[in-house]
């Protein structure tokens, strides 16, 4: 994790030191910024700033990033597992397909700098407390407002 970690009531920032790796092998060094917040807790930002990656910027499960620290986690889209290689650091791969065909990010960042991370983001919104607030109940209402007057279904 870098010094540059921010926090703030309720968000949670910070970069660190990763790999872009590409289908064709080719791997570069990046910046990874995560950011949390407990406005949105199901969620973790993960940004490659300044990255070639097709839309550089995702949305993942806390909960998938999590569970991929010890195991392969993930069907479909995103994928998170551990790796290790010997003689290096622990590490954490993840891998998105994009909504194309072919469309494939695949990034490595620290176990350790993730874990770290996501510890953090806990002492913010422990597990299993992110229906607590707010957010959901939000996002819920909002939705249904999108269908049309809730109260236009009970009068049919």
């Amino acid at each position: 994790m870098s010094p540059d970690e921010r926090h703030t009531y309720g968000r949670l920032e910070a970069l660190a030191t990763g790999v872009l790796a590409y289908p064709d092998g080719e791997r570069l060094p990046c910046e990874v910024e995560l950011r949390y917040s407990a406005d949105d807790p199901l969620v973790v930002r993960v940004v490659l700033p300044g990255s070639r990656a097709r839309g550089g910027s995702w949305a993942l499960s806390r909960d998938l990033l999590s569970a991929g620290l010890t195991g392969a986690a993930g069907i479909g889209d995103v994928t998170v597992r551990p790796v290790a290689h010997e003689g290096e650091p622990l590490s954490v791969e993840i891998e998105v397909r994009g909504a194309r065909a072919g469309d494939l990010v695949r990034f490595v960042m620290g176990h350790r700098a993730l874990l770290t991370y996501l510890e953090r983001s806990h002492a913010l919104v422990p597990f299993g407390t992110e229906a607590d607030q707010g957010a959901m109940d939000w996002e819920l209402e909002h939705f249904l407002d999108e269908g049309g007057d809730p109260g236009e279904a009970e009068n049919a």
